[in-house]
């Protein structure tokens, strides 16, 4: 049949969705799949069952199957040996060495297959799923099935994940119109044999994505990458790598000399051995988390923080729509949204690797008008439902919030505003749960804008994100701005640190202060873009200010 395709000596054939995808450079068309009572889905016809004899206690799992003997149809075989092969690959085995022995039967008779579990001959067998329904109660009972699954969309019991139906496919070398004519007879036919008719299966990426999986087709070019081909993909990791390794051999001599002239000036006492060797001790520290913030957290934290929100909303809008797909009629309406969605989330995924590729290349610019008023919006649309419902927020501003703009990077400068809301938030909402804190107060963030006091030329404006909370004791405080050093389950150390770095890269500064009732008070100083209008002649300060509130429970 790939001969006959290959030369173009047919116009039309039946076979497996994994066939007639493999044959797609040579321009096949799927016209039509098929739908069986207990296939009615025709996206998730096929699957394959691994079997073993009902009274094997050692196999429970197809980690179990390492090194076992398999029993299957043929090599190239899709239905019921190459979907079985990926859910090994997925595991993480590689499924060309999982095995100690392999038996192909050459052809797909699955009695034949599974005949050799009888003879114990294999110590498991792959076959496509619901040949075992179709089987006399005596040869069920015989065998049982491995990690079974069960799928409202497949009504047979299966191992792997499942995989388009088979399917009529049409060659692109056939007659003009033959596609549509094929296409049109066959899903016209009421029932070609009881319980079986053909419908249209509309994805194809799970045969594309086991191919992926298990590097064969068209990913067979994963298999073999050159010394070169890597070096030159990975010629900039090898580069910052030999850049570490003279850092950190730099960084070793100068600790060893250091060290070496603190123990020729210890030796002139013992006390002062004793105060030298605590503050040799505390400088390690301090050069250890030195290196550690700048090294993990700037290279790789710093990524994994800022593109886990926008691809956690890209993961979200792609389940919708796999929802949406599954729904008769589609609602197209939704659709458009979730592709929107996820086309904003891959934007903003962009713009921070494009970022941290600036960096790299010295080229971020960080005089840029910012809209203070868009950048706290786009904070809160991030700021998760739950915590938006627990916490009052406040935003307040002297002048109006609106015509505030400042210099610095857009990305940059939302960064900033987010760790330090989304701390805020995180924080009353923690007090507000906390039964033995006592709080009485309504949890709130408030953020409010006001030319900066201690600005003389009336060319910065600060920015007061408070929030209410518990008291902190003053070891808790001091280490608020300390890298590495969180409270958080899931957290790393480096929000508070980042803030600080983007604030004062931008020309302004970072403080933060205790709040008498408990909580903390963060304070951003940023230059003002153009000139700041005087604060003598704008009246009173009520009359020019400006402020929305946000209570809690609302959307």
């Amino acid at each position: 049949l790939e001969h006959l395709i290959e030369t173009g000596n047919i116009d039309v054939f039946i076979a497996s969705s994994g066939f007639s995808m493999r044959m797609s450079p040579h321009g096949v068309l799927p016209v039509a799949t098929l739908i069986t009572d207990l296939q009615p889905n025709p996206n998730t016809g096929v699957a394959t069952t691994f079997l073993v004899r009902a009274d094997e206690e050692n196999i429970k799992t197809i980690a179990d199957l390492k090194d076992k003997r398999l029993s299957a149809s043929y090599a190239s075989a899709f239905m019921s040996y190459r979907t079985g092969l990926g859910e090994i690959a997925v595991r993480g085995y590689d499924p060309e060495h999982f095995f100690s022995d392999i038996h192909f039967t050459g052809d797909s008779e699955n009695a034949a297959i599974a005949s050799r579990l009888d003879t114990h001959e294999a110590d498991v067998a792959m076959v496509r799923a619901c040949w075992l329904e179709h089987q006399p109660p005596e040869v069920r009972a015989r065998y049982r099935v491995l990690e079974p699954r069960e799928d409202p969309t497949l009504h047979c019991i299966h191992t792997s994940r499942t995989y388009p139906n088979i399917m009529v496919s049409v060659l692109e070398g056939s007659a003009p119109g033959a596609a549509h004519v094929i296409a049109r007879t066959l899903l016209s036919i009421k029932e070609i044999a009881p319980g079986h008719h053909w419908g249209v299966a509309t994805d194809l990426r799970p045969v594309n994505r086991l191919y992926r999986e298990l590097k064969i087709e068209n990913y067979a070019y994963l298999r073999d990458i050159s010394f070169k081909d890597w070096l030159t993909k990975n010629l900039a990791w090898c580069v910052l790598a030999a850049a570490m390794i003279l850092g950190l051999a730099f960084h070793s001599w100068r600790v060893g000399y250091l060290v070496r002239v603190r123990t020729a000036e210890l030796e002139a006492s013992i006390e002062e051995e004793r105060k030298s060797q605590f503050r040799l001790e505390e400088m390690r520290g301090r050069m250890e988390r030195m290196q550690k913030a700048t090294i993990v957290g700037q290279l790789s934290n710093l990524i994994a923080h800022e593109l886990a929100q926008p691809l956690a909303a890209v993961q979200y809008y792609l389940d919708g729509m796999k929802t949406l797909l599954s729904r008769q009629p589609v609602n197209t309406a939704m659709l458009e949204k979730s592709r929107v969605g996820i086309e904003q989330g891959l934007e903003r995924t962009k713009a921070i690797v494009a970022k941290v590729r600036g960096y790299s290349r010295n080229q971020t610019r960080r005089d840029r008008t910012v809209s203070l008023k868009t950048t706290i919006d786009n904070v809160l649309t991030a700021i998760s439902p739950d915590l938006q419902r627990t916490v009052a927020f406040k935003c307040e501003s002297v002048e109006g919030i609106e015509g505030i703009e400042v210099l610095g990077d857009a990305l940059e400068l939302e960064l900033l505003m987010r760790n330090l809301i989304k701390n805020a938030f995180e924080a009353a909402a923690s007090a507000a749960s906390d039964s033995t804190s006592g709080a009485q107060e309504v949890p709130t963030v408030s953020v409010r804008t006001q030319p900066d006091p201690t600005d003389k030329t009336d060319r910065s404006v600060l920015i007061t994100i408070e929030n209410t909370g518990l008291q902190m004791t003053n070891a808790a405080f001091n280490e608020l701005t300390t890298p590495l050093i969180t409270t958080k389950a899931a957290g790393h150390g480096l929000g508070v640190p980042i803030a600080i770095a983007i604030a004062e890269a931008s020309g302004g500064r970072l403080t933060f202060f205790e709040r008498p009732q408990g909580g903390v008070i963060a304070q951003v100083r940023l230059l003002r873009a153009g000139s700041y209008p005087s604060k003598n002649t704008a009246g009173t300060e009520s009359s020019s200010s400006s402020h929305y509130d946000i209570p809690p429970q609302a959307s």
